[in-house]
């Protein structure tokens, strides 16, 4: 019978500077930095992205982007179609800027439902939260068309595309008044 055991475990006489106990750790380590690159964050972007122009159309290229919103007046953001072939697709939206005018992030489809949920907190009352959620029949849109809405500087909004024709939303938008939906 033999001395060793198995190289995982490696309480054998080869334990320091042998191949059991520095290769297979030295190739495991590897395989872990591989594997977190190609399936978690080697094609994120990491770019930040200060937004200006009353339209932003976000690319496939762009996952793991952060959009500032910076444009009173109003700002559309489209996400890319929620496709097969971009399940993972992520990115986070700040409101740098109160808006005036109406903040929108629309699916990249009509058939693209938004799930999971937004939380509305209002900083001028104290307590008044709520927490919103679209109904998934034909909700593809965020809208933030007046204060109660959440349109108020301050406000995040993650965003992760799960499966062909769904966008998991979650966050926290800051709002006044009687707190609303923003979902559309």
């Amino acid at each position: 019978m033999s001395q060793y055991k198995i190289p995982y475990n490696g309480n054998g006489y080869k334990k320091k500077g042998g191949f059991y106990s520095s290769g297979i750790n030295q190739l495991l380590n590897r395989l872990d930095k591989l594997e977190h690159q190609v399936f978690c964050c080697g094609d994120d972007t990491d770019q930040v992205i200060t937004v200006t122009d009353a339209t932003y159309n976000l690319k496939k290229n762009q996952d793991g982007a952060f959009l500032s919103l910076d444009r009173a007046a109003g700002i559309e953001v489209v996400l890319p179609q929620a496709t097969a072939d971009n399940i993972g697709w992520n990115c986070k939206i700040a409101v740098k800027t109160t808006f005036s005018g109406t903040m929108t992030i629309s699916a990249g489809s009509t058939s693209d439902l938004l799930i999971g949920g937004l939380q509305l907190v209002d900083p001028a009352s104290a307590g008044d939260t709520d927490f919103f959620q679209p109904d998934v029949s034909d909700d593809d849109q965020i809208v933030a068309d007046a204060d109660e809405k959440g349109r108020l500087a301050g406000g995040i909004i993650e965003v992760k595309i799960v499966a062909a024709n769904r966008v998991f939303v979650s966050g926290t938008l800051v709002g006044d008044g009687t707190l609303a939906t923003p979902f559309a």
